[in-house]
């Protein structure tokens, strides 16, 4: 007798959580503007927004392919606000357009903290921290990019009202008596990273040259004692980074992880490699151009990032990369950040193409001088 091992294909519990919220979903690894993508109704918030699935890995039968974290953009109404909740899952929130604050308290009537922000400020959720996030502004919607570790939290319990009502508190995550918690006060700890846990602006965080991975420069930043960090890093007007992969890293932490960039300003683009290939003479990539605005996902292999304009370009990350979680995977990817293809050894090829894009835009290389002090 011939029988079934398996059970056809059912959704994940955070697919069927993604159902029941109502959350429009878009795939690619791709968002081309994310000031301009469309956002729709989620009604438990009070927001408008969509969930994006940055993958074009998705398996035929599910609703989304990544699901140990992701991202999504919301809309805060004029004079409205991000509905009260609270989660055993980690948010960390970059703000697009707009102003507002978020009051933030760890137990009901316990005390609150309140803080300001405005574009480019990045805040994170103290785990399962009751928190609403307001609009300060009367005529204008304030838009948000998050990134959160919702589906690794509602895939394991397989019980929002677990995730969503737990009476859990982190007092190593979050204390509520020190006032200058969400002040923007930091702590450098070593090279290229620091601890906060509040950024009033991206744009003005300083940089740690880096000669690893390339010409530039970066910043990891730790913030309210989780395993998401703001990661920022800027490379000069025509140059490019050395190919890299995250794959060893993907399961950061122990935890599945995907990691996206949100570019600042500028235009250029990636070349991608599929996964289990080594970039080298001959071997075939995909090219993805990006612009000031572009959200787009690592892929899974090698990738290389190039900046085609006449100034530096900076972007942001948010992902998995506390270091006090990480173990020796911490250890071994401190100096070089992961598996780095040098330049002297990269498919000719590589700086060819870079080379003809700049010349269609008109703007100089300086490659051959990017680590010139």
């Amino acid at each position: 007798m011939v029988t079934q091992r398996y059970e056809p294909w059912s959704y994940t519990p955070f697919e069927n959580w993604i159902v029941s919220e109502g959350l429009h979903v878009v795939h690619g690894q791709i968002v081309d503007d994310v000031y301009s993508i469309e956002t729709h109704p989620w009604e438990r918030t009070g927001t408008n927004a969509v969930l994006m699935d940055l993958s074009n890995r998705i398996m035929d039968g599910a609703l989304v392919d990544n699901q140990g974290t992701t991202r999504y953009i919301c809309d805060i109404p004029p004079g409205g606000k991000y509905n009260l909740e609270k989660h055993m899952y980690e948010e960390i929130f970059f703000v697009l357009k707009g102003r507002g604050a978020t009051t933030i308290w760890q137990e009901e009537g316990g005390p609150r903290q309140t803080f300001e922000w405005k574009e480019g400020s990045v805040f994170s959720i103290p785990l399962n921290c009751y928190h609403e996030i307001y609009n300060g502004q009367g005529d204008a919607p304030a838009r948000l990019y998050a990134a959160i570790s919702a589906p690794t939290a509602l895939n394991l319990y397989a019980n929002p009202e677990f995730v969503f009502g737990c009476p859990m508190i982190f007092p190593d995550r979050f204390d509520p008596s020190d006032e200058l918690y969400f002040s923007g006060k930091t702590e450098k700890l070593a090279e290229r990273f620091m601890e906060t846990n509040f950024i009033p602006d991206v744009q003005t965080v300083d940089l740690d040259r880096w000669k690893s991975r390339g010409p530039g420069s970066n910043m990891m930043i730790s913030m309210a004692g989780g395993h998401y960090i703001c990661h920022l890093s800027e490379f000069p007007a025509g140059t490019y980074k050395k190919a890299h992969t995250n794959e060893d890293n993907r399961n950061r932490n122990g935890l599945m992880s995907d990691v996206a960039y949100l570019f600042l300003s500028g235009e250029g683009y990636d070349l991608q490699w599929p996964a289990g290939t080594v970039p080298g003479h001959g071997i075939p990539w995909e090219q993805i151009n990006y612009k000031g605005g572009s959200l787009m996902s690592s892929g899974s292999g090698y990738h290389q990032h190039f900046n085609c304009s006449g100034s530096n370009i900076r972007y942001i990350v948010l992902r998995y990369g506390n270091p006090r979680y990480a173990g020796a995977a911490g250890k071994r990817t401190k100096d070089t950040g992961g598996t780095n293809i040098d330049f002297e050894v990269e498919d000719p090829r590589v700086k060819e193409t870079f080379e003809a894009e700049l010349a269609k835009r008109g703007v100089v290389s300086h490659q051959a001088h990017a680590f010139d002090d």
